[in-house]
């Protein structure tokens, strides 16, 4: 049997999820605006990879657990802060996981991109997200018409055409 995550790593948990899928309200000062109606953080996501480590083989369990234990270090060698994840504010949080997904590193990379991933096995089971994604976007202008002109005819040397 293999053990539960500790409350410091369901912590480290919730906050590297929180990130990667922050609630709307998270991105008021953000110039980009979420239309899916709510964060991951509201659906337990701590619980959800708990239950998730205790279900797939041990090494498929040990790799994200170190996974989770890479990105909550990260803040170190990313913003320079000595602090874990938990502990940082939300921009600084979105800031991390983008050096991480952009890192040089392919095995950084790598590992912080199957960590987004299983967010969003997570995200994808509510059905308000779901239907936000697969509805269709309102279209933000009509179409407009364009219509083929003819040039008029061109001078040469001062007379006409």
């Amino acid at each position: 049997m293999r053990p539960h995550l500790f409350s410091f790593e369901l912590a480290w948990t919730h906050a590297a999820f929180d990130a990667l899928y922050p609630a709307p309200r998270a991105l008021r000062h953000d110039t980009k605006r979420s239309r899916l109606p709510h964060g991951l953080g509201c659906m337990y996501p701590a619980r959800f990879f708990d239950a998730l480590l205790m279900e797939v083989p041990l090494d498929k369990s040990l790799g994200l657990r170190a996974t989770i234990w890479m990105i909550a270090l990260a803040p170190l060698f990313t913003i320079r802060r000595f602090s874990t994840i938990s502990s940082l504010a939300a921009q600084d949080r979105m800031r991390v996981f983008e050096v991480l997904l952009a890192s040089p590193n392919y095995f950084v990379r790598q590992l912080a991109a199957a960590f987004k991933a299983v967010g969003t096995l997570l995200y994808a089971r509510s059905a308000t997200v779901r239907s936000a994604m697969t509805a269709m976007a309102v279209p933000r202008a009509t179409m407009t018409t364009l219509a083929i002109v003819k040039p008029a005819p061109v001078k040469a040397h001062g007379r006409a055409a």
